[in-house]
């Protein structure tokens, strides 16, 4: 199997995540702090991204306080180095649909705001897409390539003093570009205006009922009901649905999600959830829910501790990486293999 193959060489040793409980936000009025640096966390190892036809990968790997994107082509390619910086924090790579261009973060150091840069898969021409003023991260492309959408993080702070400083006031925002590369001084689009406590996630696929226009997904949390997974339209104003799908051992404080994504064109949403019902530290699963009720929750995984940086691949299948090994994930079968 060409995925199976390629993953087989991926680095490994992704960040955690964070998922904040609504017992954290809810102690906001005893402490908030606007911090001047943006205190971010190490440069990340090993997230990978998939070309659609599977015959080529991303992935990052640190080098001191540096994070950079190699790409590698099958399954017995060297891994080449993507861009040609000699410094700073290259991260979130994500194909677009033709996969002829890599969208991705890009940081100055780990205590800088972060922007959005756009390369050919070649490494040609990268170029930022935002400013890095407007600290943005979660970049993906639109189904039809036309556009990109990403968080953006107003501050970063803090609401306790028991919780370390972290980004907040999180909405989502589009960019158009071009066939092969930016748009050049086209200012972003806001397209949320909901001041998210967090963001975990974002993911976009087209939307069924309304030609032309994407659905976005985002994992988020919100006070005082907490983890949240929340589905927007791109041409539409508000909220378009929110789940918030509860688990069997969920923590006492409610439900806690990581990534959440698209599967089955939309139809369905795939997502990382904790279970605590044993005491002890907390164990990450996928689920999945229907899209159209929120309903029909099933568990695809039954791993031990924490799982993270999952992704959708073609064929109904998906990756994510649990204990330091890579997964893939027969999602209609429910069954799991590490490659």
């Amino acid at each position: 199997m060409k995925i199976g193959k390629l993953l087989s060489v991926i680095v490994v040793g992704l960040a955690s995540l964070i998922v904040i409980s609504a017992g954290a936000i809810a102690i906001a009025s005893f402490a908030f702090s606007r911090g001047s640096k943006q205190q971010n966390v190490s440069p990340p190892d090993g997230q990978q991204a998939i070309s659609p036809t599977g015959d080529a990968l991303l992935f990052s790997k640190s080098s001191g306080s540096s994070s950079f994107l190699y790409r590698k082509a099958g399954a017995s390619g060297k891994g080449v180095r993507l861009t040609r910086a000699m410094s700073g924090i290259e991260s979130e790579p994500s194909f677009s649909h033709s996969g002829r261009l890599v969208v991705y973060s890009f940081a100055d150091s780990p205590d800088s705001r972060s922007s959005i840069w756009i390369v050919g898969i070649d490494g040609s021409n990268p170029h930022a897409v935002t400013r890095e003023s407007q600290d943005a991260m979660h970049p993906v492309f639109s189904p039809d390539d036309s556009e990109i959408f990403f968080g953006a993080s107003s501050f970063n702070g803090h609401y306790s003093p028991v919780v370390r400083p972290a980004r907040h006031d999180w909405d989502v925002f589009s960019v158009p570009v071009q066939a092969t590369a930016g748009i050049a001084g086209a200012a972003p689009t806001q397209i949320t205006h909901e001041s998210f406590y967090a963001m975990q996630s974002l993911d976009a696929v087209r939307d069924s009922i309304n030609p032309g226009e994407a659905s976005i997904l985002i994992s988020t949390t919100g006070y005082p009901i907490g983890a949240l997974i929340e589905q927007f339209g791109s041409g539409a104003s508000g909220r378009k649905k929110i789940f918030q799908p509860h688990v069997q051992g969920e923590p006492s404080f409610g439900p806690a999600f990581g990534d959440a994504r698209f599967g089955h064109d939309g139809m369905d949403v795939l997502f990382l959830a904790a279970t605590n019902s044993q005491g002890g530290n907390y164990d990450y699963n996928v689920y999945s829910m229907s899209d159209v009720t929120g309903g029909e929750i099933k568990q695809l995984t039954h791993l031990k501790g924490m799982t993270k940086n999952l992704r959708v691949l073609p064929g109904n299948k998906a990756i994510f990486e649990n204990g330091g090994t890579i997964y893939l994930l027969d999602i209609e079968k429910q069954t799991t293999e590490p490659i």
